[in-house]
């Protein structure tokens, strides 16, 4: 026969209830010896009312006899057997023990007479139909007056309900420890005094410890004092909160994810704290490496947006460039034919008619100034292209900066006076000519000006231009440029130093220009370690302004003014013209005709060193730079080493400072730029005759002497 296996609560129910019987009972129990003693009869009667009243089995063995005295009638719902049973076989209790503890029955018996049994024992029976059950025993040796052993009377409870309740308890409890150790969390359960009541075999494991060792012992005991004092703080904050934590710390170098809980008992009072921790250290590292990366790809999400609007704005600009050059280049067309169709105008005009001589020299003087307007055009032009390529040297110079200025002053005052403008040209210099040497490029530097006083001059139809230098307390030196012309807005003012800006302004096509002006003073400023800045309102004029390091020179003795009414006489005197163009070498011949010089004419580098060499007449030579077969430098080299005295003049198309530095590295005693001006030539080449001269004349007075 098998029962239904009753349910836990059931089973803790019934325990319950059994125990408070057998409290009852061993109440009664004392009552009932009284069976034995005077008025017997009274006493055997109330024994039998409470034994038939009670669930337990009572009985009373005589022990000369082996014989059972008395047995409850409960006997035969516990064992299945009559109480007849018994009475006429004591040793049928041997059939009820099961065998598995019938030693431990023989055993307990042995130790009952000696008086050295427990009050209590527990064993397994067999029911009569052979279903297992479990009962508690209380035995009692009954002895006479001689301490003989005479009886054994004892009380027999069934408790199956109750070991099947412990069975349960005991196997959910290895449930539970199996559950806990193999979890990867550290679990525990402490008291409120700290000390551990019970941990799993992950938590022994990460102090390496057992679990007894740990058992009763609490965190200081476990733990360094700073990490017990922090676990102590956070379970008294449970206990006085009555609520869980969460934490998240680092222990030892490990990572930990803790959650810790009250334990409360049935009045609500907090009598524990239970823990579970897991270690994320690997979760914490991996964490650690998205957050970096997380980092890197915001930092790399940044720099991709700066990228995208460096290149967003770079196309902006690169259209805008696009459109802007586009402008320019039809601006250039404009600036380039305008000047190519007067010059060759009236130069058809002065070939073809028979004009007056009046007439013919306002022709020519028409055809000089466009021609200087053109390569005023190709100057900007190829300076704006250094620049963008960062090829713009710097050759510094000693010269006066007040002759410069006064120059400027000059050249200026007479454009405005050839225009009619009614103008006045104020020029303020800070230093005494005599102090008024600068070390620098005076080439640059003068560049720099003159496109300020151009623009000046250009958009300013009334009032005055004011321009001059001073230094200041940094000790630099500030040129400035100020007009009284249409100004410009705020706007303008901050693209007016951009390459190509002024192209597509509407201003170039009021008062003509490239527009590249003040984008080169910019170039070049910054090239001679200065800044470039414009102050300017609307209607009210513009002020530009530079600076740079003032750095003084060492005074220059000024030139003699050339005498441009001179008629030269160079008879008797042979000039060599090295020139592989011939209407170049036309031009100089025109030039030199009237002076009565001997010309002769090289087209080549080489022929030009054979002739110096064949003809010791040659008092001096006038050398192209570009030539075929050979340079005019290699070739000055040539003709130096075989007359040292020579004098060489290099004209040339290559016309930046940097050809002149290298002519005259090369040889070369002097340098002219094409296209040339003709008085500064012949300036030059008598400068060069007279030198001759002088020797000359040392050389008679020396022959005489001796």
């Amino acid at each position: 026969m098998t029962r239904q296996k009753p349910t836990y609560e059931q089973l803790l129910a019934r325990d319950t209830q059994y125990r408070e019987q057998i409290r009852k009972l061993k109440e009664e129990v004392n009552i009932l010896r009284k069976s034995f003693l005077p008025e017997e009869n009274y006493y055997k009667d109330r024994f039998y009312r409470i034994t038939e009243n009670v669930n337990d089995i009572v009985y009373r063995l005589s022990l000369p006899e082996c014989r059972y005295e008395y047995v409850s009638p409960q006997l035969k719902e516990l064992f299945g057997y009559e109480p007849d049973e018994f009475y006429n076989s004591p040793l049928i209790v041997r059939k009820i023990i099961h065998p598995d503890f019938f030693k431990y029955f023989i055993e307990h018996w042995k130790q009952l007479i000696k008086g050295e049994a427990p009050e209590f024992y527990e064993i397994k029976i067999l029911r009569k139909d052979g279903e297992i059950r479990w009962v508690q025993q209380k035995n009692l040796i009954i002895r006479n007056d001689a301490g003989k052993p005479v009886a054994i009377e004892g009380i027999v409870t069934d408790i199956t309900d109750r070991k099947l309740t412990e069975e349960a308890l005991i196997e959910s409890e290895v449930q539970k420890k199996a559950i806990l150790n193999n979890l990867p969390h550290l679990a525990w359960l402490k008291d409120c005094e700290g000390k551990y009541l019970s941990v799993n075999e992950s938590f022994a494991s990460s102090v390496n410890r057992s679990v007894e060792e740990i058992i009763g012992k609490t965190d200081y005991d476990i733990y360094p004092e700073q990490i017990a004092q922090r676990c102590r703080e956070e379970d008294l904050k449970i206990i006085l909160t009555q609520k869980h934590l969460f934490i998240e710390d680092e222990t030892d170098g490990k990572w930990f994810e803790t959650f810790k809980a009250p334990i409360f008992d049935s009045n609500n009072n907090v009598i524990g704290i239970t823990g579970i921790a897991l270690e994320i250290t690997k979760r914490k590292a991996n964490e650690e490496e998205i957050k970096n990366y997380s980092e890197k790809l915001a930092i790399q999400n940044v720099k991709l947006k700066l990228i995208n609007d460096e290149l967003k704005a770079a196309k902006e600009k690169a259209e805008e460039s696009d459109k802007l050059k586009s402008a320019f280049l039809a601006n250039m067309s404009h600036e380039i034919r305008t000047p190519m169709n007067a010059i060759l105008g009236f130069a058809t005009l002065i070939r073809n008619r028979v004009l007056p001589e009046e007439k013919r020299k306002d022709y020519i003087d028409l055809i000089n100034a466009n021609c200087r307007q053109l390569l005023h055009i190709i100057t900007d032009i190829i300076d704006i292209s250094k620049i963008e390529a960062g090829q713009i040297s710097v050759f510094n110079k000693n010269f006066n900066l007040n002759k410069v200025m006064n120059e400027l002053y000059l050249n200026y005052k007479n454009q405005i006076e050839v225009k009619g403008k009614p103008i006045d040209l104020i020029m303020k210099t800070g230093l005494r000519n005599e102090e008024s040497s600068l070390y620098t490029d005076k080439v640059r530097l003068e560049q720099i000006i003159s496109n300020l006083l151009a623009n000046a001059v250009k958009f300013t139809e009334r009032g005055k231009i004011e321009f001059g230098y001073f230094i200041d307390r940094r000790r630099d030196i500030i040129f400035f440029v100020k007009d009284t012309g249409i100004g410009m807005t705020r706007e303008e003012q901050e693209v007016i130093f951009e390459r190509f800006r002024q192209a597509s302004s509407s201003y170039n096509k009021l008062y003509g220009g490239t527009g590249l002006g003040l984008s080169i003073s910019k170039g070049l400023a910054e090239r001679l370690g200065g800044k470039i800045w414009v102050e300017s309102e609307i209607d009210r004029g513009s002020s530009f302004f530079f600076r740079m390091p003032y750095k003084p020179g060492i005074p220059v003795e000024r030139p003699k003014e050339i005498d441009y009414t001179v008629n030269y006489n160079w008879k008797g005197r042979s000039i060599l013209i090295a020139e592989d163009e011939e209407a170049n070498y036309n031009l100089l011949e025109t030039v030199l005709s009237p002076t009565r010089a001997i010309i002769r004419w090289a087209k080549t580098g080489a022929e030009a060193i054979s002739i110096c060499e064949d003809d010791p007449s040659i008092d001096i030579v006038l050398m192209d730079i570009k030539m075929p077969d050979l340079n005019g430098l290699e070739a000055t080299k040539k003709i130096k080493s075989i007359n040292k005295k020579m004098p060489i003049i290099a004209q040339t198309a290559y016309a930046m400072s940097t050809d002149e530095d290298e002519c005259l590295r090369a040889g070369c005693d002097d340098y002219i730029p094409k296209p040339l001006r003709i008085d500064d030539l012949l300036s030059k080449i008598n400068k060069y005759f007279n030198k001759n001269k002088v020797t000359e004349s040392k050389s008679k007075k020396e022959i005489i002497t001796s």
